[in-house]
């Protein structure tokens, strides 16, 4: 983001026009049979979510007696997130006119990366109509679900500008999202408030080809961002 505008990081985003899709299983969490599959009709949407018995028993709050581990969300890797239409809407808090105004905020992550409770990867934010910005990120998600985002600036600035979020993950119409919230540092000028049910995307899906709000394709939206991320090394 230019120095124009507010150094913003992640945010995501909440109740949400579902598609059509799997939910990548966690692992490690039961050894009891799976029931018949089912299907979870959600209240904001004509979409049907097909929710088969094994992710419904990956439910850590269905009852299972296995302790969940790191391993649980190793499904992280590779996956893609963005904020759907009902969670679009931000806050955009001036400290020198000390007003309050909503503003439409589309946030995507690619997450590149997960080890042991790790994962990393790069996201784009777009406020209202401005330019995109795109950033480095770093996070952690324990065995239970709770989460931690750090946010490093990669574009439009002379100097890294850091914002982290927090979240957790959390079922919802038989899919997990990530329930995440943040605000940017007190010490801009321009702060951006965010929260928000984040949701998966990927090819095929009509959220792939144009986002809510940027209305252009996870790629297209994707390359604001420099680079591809954090690069991991060593074993």
């Amino acid at each position: 983001m230019s120095s124009a505008r507010p150094q913003r990081a992640f945010i995501p985003i909440g109740a949400y026009t579902l598609e059509h899709r799997v939910v990548p299983s966690s692992i490690g969490r039961s050894t009891v049979a799976p029931p018949p599959a089912h299907v979870d009709r959600t209240p904001d949407a004509s979409h049907e979510v097909v929710r088969s018995a094994r992710h419904a028993s990956d439910d850590h709050s269905a009852g299972s007696a296995v302790a969940p581990t790191p391993k649980r969300w190793s499904w992280l890797a590779g996956t893609y997130w963005y904020v759907p239409t009902s969670n679009l809407s931000a806050v955009l808090y001036s400290s020198t006119t000390g007003t309050l105004a909503a503003v439409k905020d589309q946030t995507v992550f690619e997450i590149t990366g997960y080890r042991d409770g790790y994962f990393w990867g790069k996201t784009v934010t777009q406020l209202g109509s401005s330019t995109p910005s795109g950033s480095s990120m770093i996070g952690s998600v324990t065995p239970e679900g709770r989460v931690l985002l750090t946010f490093t600036q990669t574009s439009g600035g002379s100097s890294p500008s850091i914002t982290q979020g927090i979240g957790v993950m959390q079922r919802k119409f038989g899919q997990w999202t990530m329930e995440n919230q943040m605000f940017t540092s007190p010490s801009q000028t321009l702060q951006i408030g965010h929260w928000a049910y984040m949701v998966q995307t990927h090819p095929g899906l009509p959220s792939w080809n144009s986002l809510p709000s940027a209305g252009v394709s996870v790629p297209t939206f994707l390359s604001e961002a420099e680079g591809s991320g954090p690069q991991p090394v060593g074993p």
